[in-house]
């Protein structure tokens, strides 16, 4: 570097540690500065740098870092590096004292992009770093720990409702439950008879903001049409022949600041469905007989397993109720498209039953292939009926696969043709291929699988009985995450 250049260079510097800003600024910085010229001759130590380093300012400046290596203030120069590797140098650094600092040192070259004129240095306490690593690796630890707490809590609190699954459509259904339960809408809940509906509509109340008012469920399709009207709104004195001379509350009015469950709503009269209607739109309604209108605030949740859509465009059904109730829709898929629920509601069922009559019986292993092949036409309820037949039926502790095949043939020739094979668990020889492709394969599939369902490393760690540190590295190295 010539004279001029040297001169040059001195004088920014110089400038620049004279302005009072960045004065302040390289002083109270934790990190240390240090600043050579494009020799390795050091033109600039913050006071940080001076601590590191253990000798005075003037013992420094002036110096070249090669010396300061030689004579072991720092077993490696990471100034010196960048001349010799014209670029930016990240190393480890051992100091006189045996600490160990991680280095950077950038270097700043000419106009011409040349020659080096300046290389700055800073430097990081490599424990501090270690230790600011285990403090996020400590609070991400935590944060997993309290999402699984999250995960618990909840689950229990659906178990308390019935709600058992194990299946991540249905993880899905729970999420969505939780959010649109502390909304105060209309919901609508369609689904196959015997899917759950009603545990979906008690599982919003339960949920929501309305859970210290009723719960008041009326079916529309058990009631005799002439009679669904008063049931539902109530009436006054007089209003009929044999009717109460004091009147009567309907489900409506019982349902005042709670949740009124309209289950079987396809079936309300084409001209009740006006009068719901405008309750719905502004909360008061006239009870038969009567001619005071009152008011009442409830939220209105309806079920049905028939297509309300296609019932109103046909004109069986009030295309602006329907908007009406159809403000967040649901769907409750049915058994046989969430074949992961089969086995947890099975065992559910059959723990009840030996919870209510002290008993211990147990389905005989492998029962879970022959229940997951079965159609389920009637759904969650069909299973809980054919759990509790097989407890019944059954003198052993032991449920044993055969019962279990004949009791759904059984049900077969109500609901249609039911064939078990057990060669279904068998590889099809078209299929073969190498062990460590299966492996691989297997491994991404239930770590995915288990991750999906529990959304917590821990319990998936608990379910694979694994540790939760492979369970990170496998969701990483499948890219699950």
């Amino acid at each position: 570097m010539d004279v001029l250049k040297r001169k040059e260079l001195k004088r920014m510097v110089s400038a620049g540690y004279d302005s009072e800003f960045y004065k302040v600024m390289v002083e109270y910085l934790g990190e240390e500065i240090f600043v050579a010229d494009g020799s390795g001759k050091i033109l600039f130590v913050n006071p940080a740098s001076v601590k590191m380093i253990g000798l005075p300012v003037d013992q420094i400046v002036g110096r070249t870092a090669e010396q300061l290596e030689q004579e072991g203030y720092f077993s490696v120069s990471s100034t010196m590096e960048v001349i010799r590797q014209k670029r930016t140098v990240n190393l480890l650094q051992k100091l006189k004292d045996g600490r160990t600092v991680l280095a950077t040192s950038v270097p700043i070259f000419d106009k011409e992009q040349d020659e080096i004129v300046m290389i700055i240095s800073t430097s990081k306490d490599v424990d501090a770093v270690n230790e600011l690593l285990h403090t996020v690796e400590k609070q991400a630890v935590e944060i997993e720990k309290t999402k699984a707490e999250i995960h618990n809590l909840r689950e229990s609190m659906f178990e308390a409702e019935g709600f058992i699954s194990g299946d991540p459509i249905m993880n899905e259904l729970k999420d969505t439950l939780i959010r649109v339960a502390p909304l105060d809408v209309s919901v609508l809940i369609q689904g196959e008879t015997g899917v759950g509906k009603e545990l979906v509509a008690k599982s919003l109340h339960r949920f929501g903001s309305r859970i210290n008012g009723p719960y008041i469920k009326i079916n529309c399709a058990t009631i005799p049409e002439p009679l669904i009207e008063s049931e539902l709104f109530g009436y006054d004195k007089g209003a009929f022949t044999g009717a109460s001379t004091s009147g009567k509350k309907g489900k409506v009015e019982m349902a005042h600041m709670g949740t009124l469950f309209l289950d079987e709503i396809g079936e309300l009269p084409l001209q009740l469905q006006v009068k719901l209607l405008d309750f719905i739109q502004d909360g008061t309604f006239t009870r038969v007989g009567g001619t005071q209108r009152l008011s009442v605030n409830t939220r209105v949740i309806a079920a049905t397993n028939r297509d309300l859509k296609k019932m109103s465009e046909e004109g069986n059904f009030r295309k602006d109720l329907y908007y009406r109730l159809n403000v967040i829709p649901i769907t409750v898929p049915p058994l046989r498209d969430r074949s992961g629920d089969i086995g947890v509601l099975a065992k559910y069922f059959l723990s009840r039953c030996n919870s209510r009559y002290r008993c211990y019986k147990k389905l005989e292993g492998g029962h879970l292939p022959i229940l997951t092949q079965y159609s389920w036409p009637g759904n969650v309820r069909e299973l809980e009926n054919v759990i509790e037949r097989l407890f019944v039926m059954t003198e052993e502790n032991v449920i044993g696969k055969d019962a279990i095949i004949n009791v759904l043939r059984e049900n077969s020739q109500v609901s249609g043709s039911f064939t078990y094979t057990s060669s279904a668990s068998l590889v099809p020889a078209e299929s073969l291929r190498p062990l460590k492709e299966a492996k691989w394969e297997l491994e991404k599939q239930l770590v995915s699988s288990a991750y999906q369902q529990y959304r917590s490393t821990y319990k998936v760690a608990e379910v694979l009985c694994v540790d939760q540190s492979t369970v990170v590295k496998l969701l990483h190295k499948h890219k699950c995450v």
